[in-house]
């Protein structure tokens, strides 16, 4: 019988990154450890090699270099910090602080979840989500064996709201004693964009967001902000492997964003320059568990 892990927990190991378009991703218990009845410490580190989001991203190239430490209740309650490093030649400087604390369940193949999450970025960052300040999400996830489906729901808070969806199918394959896991995965983002108005507005992007390329500066407003639009398609292969109390992750992720924003730059309209994008991260988890006498 295989241990059950839910494409949810994945995510929560997932979740010290922070940063790449399943940020988009959500913290959620490991449903290993809610199942048991036991409390827990997670600690790890992580290296993302760019910062993505809804299959956006800056001029400039943003790794991260990320360390966690989170405490998760047996009752589902939770609570965690991250630390992100940004490494980029002379930006060297911690950019990103991140608090979240929320509530999952898990029972038989189901699990579900909410949390709360806030941003303290820093003054000087760059990143496609340093216009947000928090945000707030729901979740759900289902095993069906052959299948596993997954959907959330988050709003993200900046000088606007904004509401995101996500919805992904994987399909687990096991080896290696089922230590190992690889989870072929499909997802669709689909959501407003008034952070990233505000963060056009900040004169945080630059002349990338312009498909002509022009140097007539900043836009000063995007077009339909507001409106509900498919963001991007990602397909990716988490890989997970288990040894003791150590949790090995490789998420690699190919992002496809859709419905280029319209952006208004000194009586000038724009539309905003899309490419495909590969990204990837690499972490390294350890549980701190106290063992039933």
């Amino acid at each position: 019988m295989k241990k059950r892990v839910s494409f949810a927990g994945l995510l929560f190991a997932l979740s010290v990154i922070t940063t790449v378009s399943f940020s988009q991703v959500k913290i959620t218990a490991d449903s290993i450890a809610v199942a048991s009845n036991q409390n827990y410490v997670l600690a790890g580190t992580a290296f993302n090699s760019d910062v993505v989001f809804l299959g956006r991203k800056s001029l400039t190239k943003s790794p991260y270099i990320s360390t966690s430490a989170g405490y998760y209740h047996k009752s589902g309650l939770f609570i965690s910090g991250i630390i992100s490093y940004l490494a980029v030649s002379q930006q060297n400087r911690i950019d990103l602080f991140t608090a979240t604390g929320g509530y999952d369940y898990y029972k038989k193949n189901l699990t579900t979840g909410v949390s709360v999450t806030g941003y303290i970025f820093n003054d000087k960052s760059y990143t496609t989500k340093s216009a947000l300040t928090a945000n707030l999400s729901a979740y759900a996830d289902y095993d069906l064996d052959f299948l596993e489906l997954y959907a959330d729901g988050t709003m993200y808070f900046s000088g606007q709201s904004d509401f995101i969806f996500n919805l992904a199918a994987s399909h687990n394959f096991y080896m290696a004693k089922d230590k190992l896991k690889v989870s072929p995965t499909f997802s669709l983002y689909g959501g407003t964009q008034n952070y990233y108005s505000n963060y056009n507005n900040n004169l945080r992007f630059g002349q990338h967001m312009l498909s002509d390329g022009s140097g007539n500066g900043m836009g000063t407003g995007m077009m339909g902000g507001a409106s509900f639009n498919i963001q991007d398609y990602e397909f990716s292969i988490p890989v997970q492997y288990d040894y003791k109390h150590f949790r090995f992750l490789f998420y690699p992720v190919y992002a496809i964003p859709v419905n280029a924003a319209t952006i208004v730059s000194n009586q000038n309209t724009y539309k905003e320059d899309l490419e495909n994008t590969f990204f990837w991260s690499l972490a390294l988890y350890y549980k701190i568990q106290k063992h039933k006498k």
